[in-house]
């Protein structure tokens, strides 16, 4: 349902969640992939929109057993850096408002953090430690907000580019199968 279903507005999970609920809905509705031990590799935004959807249908994560967010983000630091790469005079706030008023959110709504703390499997979080469009600290908040007692934070290094990290599994299989593997029961 987002891209149009949600008026071509994005809200960073708040309304693409539901995305992430029809895709495990419809893995369960499958008779090939019913029955399937289930797992997610959920990027960037779509790490965003699992975290929301835990928050708020948990019950329909009853069946995965772990997962792996890769470059999750909020929105106040992306919008934070790009104003300051562009040196726009009160940008945040400017962005803030026009993000307001054509989505009902502002962007410091627009965080997996609080959200997270709703996960209950086994979570590693990836993320290119210098990417140029947000912060580690961003991350690490994200990271620290897990109550899961199983996590791990895992930082791709020698890069500040972040499509490089989109690839970066590509490149490194073993770490989210090693990851997937000690979890799957």
């Amino acid at each position: 349902m987002s891209g149009q279903g949600n008026g071509g507005i994005t809200g960073i999970g708040l309304r693409e969640y539901r995305d992430v609920i029809g895709s495990l809905r419809y893995a369960a509705s499958r008779p090939d992939t019913q029955n399937m031990r289930k797992v997610l590799l959920s990027v960037c935004l779509g790490a965003d929109s699992t975290a929301v959807a835990w928050s708020t249908h948990p019950e329909e994560f009853s069946e995965i057993q772990a997962m792996v967010m890769l470059q999750p983000v909020s929105a106040r630091p992306v919008i934070e850096e790009f104003v300051k790469g562009i040196g726009m005079a009160d940008g945040f706030a400017k962005f803030d408002k026009a993000v307001h008023e054509r989505t009902g959110f502002h962007l410091d709504e627009q965080s997996p953090i609080e959200h997270v703390k709703a996960v209950t499997v086994p979570t590693l979080v990836a993320q290119v430690h210098d990417d140029t469009m947000t912060r580690p600290e961003d991350v690490q908040s994200i990271y620290d907000a897990l109550t899961v007692a199983d996590k791990d934070l895992h930082w791709i290094r020698g890069t500040d580019q972040r499509f490089r990290g989109y690839n970066y599994f590509g490149e490194h299989l073993d770490i989210p199968i090693d990851w997937f593997d000690k979890h799957l029961q």
